[in-house]
């Protein structure tokens, strides 16, 4: 046999042999995000002060690190009859993830406290949040009927927002036909 014949079998040989190591570090990078997950979640789910604390800095340090475990921990607190969202939201009287990291003799420290009750967990934005709370109000202010003047200034507020990227039109147009007509059913409201 010469050398050029042996050549292939070493290199497939060699291939293969990566093939099965990455394969194991795949396993193995995908056990411990599930086993981290885990930890993360049951930390969530504890809601004891330190452990809930420590649980979001290392879930925000992984998702910084771009290593996102959050839909992991989600399908966890899922799984464990959680709402997804309200497990990352700001304990009662622990300062919370937002009000841990705000400076007392920071003069926007009560601001910050305000969001904190909005649940800034995987998937809501800043936007998004504040969208949670401005529709309601616009909704209402468009259905007013004893003030066109309230009127126009929503649907100025509105279309403001819309310039600015931030599109409530449709959300704000499901909001008023809930107020108008009640939630969703198969009865007819009329």
């Amino acid at each position: 046999m010469t050398t050029e014949q042996a050549e292939p079998e070493t290199t497939s040989t060699t291939l293969q042999d990566m093939r099965d190591v990455n394969t194991l570090l795949r396993r193995r990078n995908s056990a411990m995000q599930e086993l981290i997950a885990t930890h993360i979640a049951k930390a969530l789910d504890s809601r004891k002060t330190e452990r809930w604390d420590a649980a979001i800095e290392l879930v925000e340090a992984l998702n910084d690190a771009d290593v996102s475990v959050y839909p992991l921990v989600d399908k966890w607190l899922a799984d464990n009859g959680w709402d997804p969202r309200a497990a990352y939201k700001p304990l009662a009287g622990s300062g919370g993830w937002i009000g841990s990291m705000a400076n007392a003799d920071d003069p926007y420290t009560a601001a910050e406290k305000a969001f904190a009750r909005e649940p800034w967990g995987p998937g809501v934005t800043r936007d998004q949040a504040m969208a949670n709370v401005v529709t309601p109000h616009l909704a209402e202010a468009l259905l007013d009927g004893k003030s066109e003047e309230v009127r126009a200034w929503a649907r100025g507020l509105a279309h403001e927002l819309k310039r600015e990227r931030i599109d409530l039109l449709d959300d704000i147009g499901r909001h008023m036909q809930r107020m108008a007509l009640g939630e969703p059913s198969s009865e007819i409201p009329f």
